[in-house]
Order: structure tokens, then sequence, then C-alpha cells
């Protein structure tokens, strides 16, 4: 058996005013694909289930990147046309890593036109199945050309690589004869940011919990939930129960995609922030009196890894203005004119810098340090700037690798010393929950404004909640066989 795979991921924020051109994806073709992509995908379970089942895996094209904002057209027709050419009418099947909320200009339904190219290469027979984030926004252009969902069942998501080996099981049993297929699906008007709905905490525990059971029913195979992205002006924007199970069990998988979206409707007035969350200035002043050491402070309205600009100084600001913080650490700003000017100065060099911008885009914040270090690695270089009363990063281009508490070591910092660190990002990494004394969010303004009832939407559909508190939730469950 022949069956092709690919990886095109990426979740875009709509809210950024930087565009997502090809030359920031990584990309890759043909046998290149299986050899690329530092970070573990769901694309490394495809294959390796692939693999374990004596499948002849067809490597097509990957194009992954960090979440930023709006796809250009030419970028994603370029993903279209390396997929449409490397697909060919004699596969056994198809199995793709994709994200789910990827938006393009001009294309608000993507993974629904990727899909459209494997069904006009491979026809409506061959079945298809696809690796999804939580956080997929679900379209049903997606759903009606694609036969079974496998979708990531943490959050922070720490079951990538088993989420692709799931959508590989599903198609390995279709084509064994074992399963036939097919999907039911129920949406919520409800828009949820990930900060509210971290799986280690309620109500998502138990509701992830209930996916597990679900998969015990006959006639059922995978059981998902999928939150949608709130930080992209979406016409499909919701959160999804999504049921993959056999077509001879359609009462059975219909009634349990219901089941599952009644129950996560039901609990919607739970979802609060996991990590404990204060303003900005309250979040300085709760780290300042903690003994324990390190605190790490979230900043959540620019995070990289939600497609946040990365270069907000706002926060930085209130930082340094303070005296009560015990040199802390701030990581890491985006920046590559002030990263530039760090390399070009040299370490022991002092340098003035006009460092990233305001949220309300009007010009940066003059900084002035000492060049400490400068590292580079696979996807972004970073230099150290030592000031006066704290250690700021800088980088030369959007990069999460503040989200490994080692990364700190490279630069010869031993956090256990630091009273205070303030960081890019959402919910922390595992690593970062091992090694913070206390954690908190400082609900910043930005891009990633994790107060999605002010945010500015103009296609979600409405009403939502909670930007509506009285919306409503009627079932309307769908079936695709």
């Amino acid at each position: 058996m022949r069956v092709a795979v690919a990886t095109i991921s990426h979740e875009t924020n709509t809210f950024t005013d930087r565009p997502t051109t090809l030359a920031d994806f990584e990309t890759a073709t043909g046998e290149a694909l299986l050899d690329s992509f530092a970070a573990k995908r769901s694309l490394d379970g495809i294959v390796d289930r692939l693999r374990e089942a004596d499948v002849e895996v067809v490597p097509t094209v990957g194009a992954a990147n960090i979440p930023s904002g709006t796809v250009t057209a030419d970028a994603f027709e370029w993903m279209r046309s390396e997929l449409a050419d490397r697909l060919d009418a004699d596969l056994d099947g198809v199995c793709l890593d994709l994200h789910g909320s990827m938006y393009v200009d001009g294309e608000p339904d993507p993974e629904g036109a990727i899909l459209e190219t494997v069904r006009e290469a491979v026809g409506d027979d061959v079945p298809v199945t696809a690796a999804l984030d939580m956080h997929a926004t679900i379209t049903e252009g997606l759903v009606e050309r694609v036969d079974g969902v496998a979708g990531y069942r943490t959050a922070p998501h720490t079951d990538v690589v088993e989420t692709g080996e799931r959508a590989a099981d599903l198609l390995v049993a279709d084509l064994r004869g074992e399963l036939d297929l097919a999907l039911a699906w129920e949406s919520m008007p409800m828009i949820l940011a990930g900060e509210r709905s971290e799986t280690e905490a309620e109500p998502m525990r138990t509701l992830i919990e209930r996916l597990r059971e679900a998969d015990e029913r006959p006639g059922v195979a995978d059981a998902n939930y999928f939150l949608g992205f709130p930080w992209a002006d979406s016409p499909h924007a919701g959160c999804h129960a999504l049921v993959t199970g056999d077509a001879s069990a359609r009462e059975t998988v219909t009634e349990t995609a219901v089941d599952l979206a009644t129950s996560f409707w039901e609990r919607r007035r739970e979802f609060d922030f996991t990590t404990e969350a204060h303003s900005p200035t309250e979040a300085l002043t709760v780290a300042a009196g903690e003994d324990a050491r390190p605190v790490a402070v979230a900043e959540t309205g620019d995070i990289p890894g939600a497609g946040g600009s990365q270069d907000a100084v706002d926060f930085l600001e209130r930082l340094l203005d303070r005296d009560d913080l015990d040199r802390p650490i701030a990581a890491i700003y985006a920046d590559p004119d002030s990263y530039d000017t760090c390399v070009a100065a040299g370490a022991g060099a002092t340098v003035e810098l006009e460092l990233g911008q305001f949220v309300d885009r009007e010009g940066g914040l003059e900084l002035r340090g000492t060049v400490e270090r400068v590292e580079s690695y696979e996807r972004a270089a970073v230099a150290h700037l030592a000031t006066d009363s704290a250690d700021v990063f800088v980088a030369d281009c959007k990069t999460n690798l503040h989200r490994d508490p080692d990364f700190f070591a490279d630069f010869g910092l031993d956090l256990a010393e630091r009273g205070t660190v303030v960081l890019k990002s959402g919910y922390l990494s595992p690593a970062w929950k091992e090694v913070a004394a206390r954690r908190l969010f400082a609900l910043t303004a930005g891009d990633t404004n994790q107060r999605v009832e002010e945010t500015p939407y103009e296609h979600v559909p409405r009403p939502i909640y909670p930007a509506d508190p009285a919306a409503t939730f009627e079932s309307n469950a769908r079936w695709s066989a």
C-alpha cells in the first residue's frame, strides 16, 4: 500500500500587522520532508505508524512556521501546487499533519482548500485522515473532504506525535477494512483562548476524559474537541465536537458528538485562567512580594506562540520603572534592527536601542545597555543585553526559544538567583512549570489580548459566547460519510 504524507501547518493571527510570506516558513519537498522540522511534529507519529504497518510512505510537501500574521496568497499557492504535483491516482491513502487554523489572504478556509487539492488528485474513494491541533478551526470544507481526524488532547501540547499516530491508525484501519471511516460534528457558538482551557485543570481535565470514554463506545474510533483560535477573525470561528467513527454506526457516532458538545457548552462559564492572572501592574507587584525564586510572569498580550508580534514594549517599560524586582530577566523581543545593532557593536560594547514598538504601534522604547553575549540557533539568533536594572534578550526574528528554561543557561544565567523572569508567553511550557516557584499571567494588551470579549471581530458569526453572554446553543449535528 502507498500512502502520501504532508505537513502544512500554520496558526494565523489576523490581528497582527505583518503578513507571513513563504520565506517565513520552513519548507521541504519530497524525501527531504522526512528529515525536516527539528521539533517533533504529528508527521513523525504518522510516518512511524505507517512504516510499522508496512505501508510505503510517499512524502510530498512540508511547510510550517511559528504562529504569525495572515499568510500571503502566493505562499499558499506554492503549498497547494507542490502538494498537487506530488499526489497521484495510484495512492491508497493520504495522511496529513495540519494545524487547522490557517488564514490566507483571499482564502478564509485554507485547510478546506488543501483537502480540495487532495481530492482532485486522488478522487473521492481514497481514504484521507488528518492530525489537527486542539485549536483548529473546523469548517465544512474540511469535514466534507476528510474521512477521519485526530486532535491534540493536551494544552500545553505534549501529545503532538501521539496525535499523528492516532491519525495514521485511523487510516490503516480503513485500508485494512476494519473501519469504514465517517465523521459527525457539532459546533458551538463559543470562542475560547487556550490560556482558559489548559487540560491539567477543570473543566478541560474532565472533558478530555470524556473523550477517552467516548472512544470506547461501539462504532466510535476517535473523539475530539476543537476549540478554534480566538485571534483569527474568521467566519468559521467557534468550538466543535468532532467524532470519527464507522459509517455503520451513524446514530451512535452522531449522538456522541452531540453529547460531547452539550457537556462542553454546559460548563462554558467554568473556563477561566488556570494560572494566577493579574493586571500588568499587579502582576509585577505580586512578583516583587514573592520570596521563592524564580517567579515566571507570562506577558499574555504578546504571545509569539499565538501569533503576537513579539515586539510590544509596554510591559517592559513598566518592568524597568520598578526597583523592587531584583534584576529581572525579560525575554524575548523580536527586533531585527536592534539585534543587528548589538551584533555590530560586539560583546562588551554599550548600545542605545529603540527597541520594538508600543501596542499602539507608535515608536519603540529607548534602551541603553551592554551587549553581554550573542548566540545563534537553528532558526533564530539572540543577543543578551544587560541594562542597569535588568537583563533583556533581543532576537533577529520571532522565536519560542525561551519556552525552554535551559535557554538561559546558554548565557550564563542561573534562574534560581533571579526573582522575576518575564516571558513573551501564554500558558507556560511543562518545563517552566517545573522550574518556576510561582507562575503568573500579566494580562497585557496586544495582538493576543486575553479579553476576547473586547476583540474587534468583523467576520466572526454572532452571537458568540463570551462576547455575547446571552448566546445559546442548539444542536445541529452534521454527518459526513
